[in-house]
């Protein structure tokens, strides 16, 4: 590969130039060499306003998208610390007690944090983006999408770094991770839950 020169037949500051190998995108020249770092054309989200691209040294994780990552597995904590066994016994006795269910203190903890986790997500989102425009993002995720979700925002977060920087797609699959866990976790706890529940139904006749 050889070096980019203007006309002056000075060597060319850092920047993206077009690829020499021959490839259709752009490619990072750090001022003295060309580097792994490439932008595809294909993944451009604005045809006819091509986003500012950042320096790949740029910092692409912040504290709040690890958080916003993360936090639910302090949802998997107090599933596993739930007592959905007799959760479950007051469901299915709610016929005397109609109540019973609604007063289980894991029922309203999980109910209550669960908003409170919504919240603080959209506050989270919101910071981040933040400190992706301060750090030279040219119009990054917009933070309001966690409305629809966490998995959403962290999603198009990702995606839209990824086009600006060529990297950035890890909370992705720490986000896939988390899920699975999750997964594992729910699994568990509603087998058990319908072996009290095949074990009650009997007496209730």
């Amino acid at each position: 590969m050889t070096n980019p020169y203007d006309y002056s037949g000075q060597t060319q500051p850092a920047g993206w130039y077009p690829d020499p190998s021959g490839g259709q995108g752009t490619r990072w020249w750090d001022g003295q060499q060309w580097t792994q770092h490439v932008s595809d054309p294909a993944l451009q989200v604005y045809a006819s306003n091509e986003p500012r691209r950042v320096d790949p040294s740029t910092p692409l994780y912040t504290p709040w998208i690890w958080l916003i990552v993360l936090l639910p597995l302090l949802s998997i904590v107090e599933l596993l610390f739930w007592d959905m066994d007799a959760y479950m016994a007051s469901s299915i006795s709610a016929t005397r007690d109609p109540l019973a269910q609604y007063s289980d203190p894991g029922y309203l903890l999980i109910q209550g944090s669960s908003w409170l986790f919504y919240a603080v997500t959209v506050l989270f989102a919101f910071l981040d983006r933040r400190v992706l425009l301060q750090r030279g993002f040219d119009r990054p995720f917009h933070w309001a999408w966690t409305f629809l979700g966490s998995t959403v925002y962290i999603i198009g977060r990702s995606v839209i770094v990824r086009r600006r920087s060529g990297r950035g797609l890890l909370p992705i699959w720490v986000t896939i991770g988390v899920f699975v866990v999750s997964l594992v976790v729910a699994i568990v706890k509603i087998s058990s839950a319908v072996s009290v529940m095949t074990t009650l139904l009997p007496q209730l006749r």
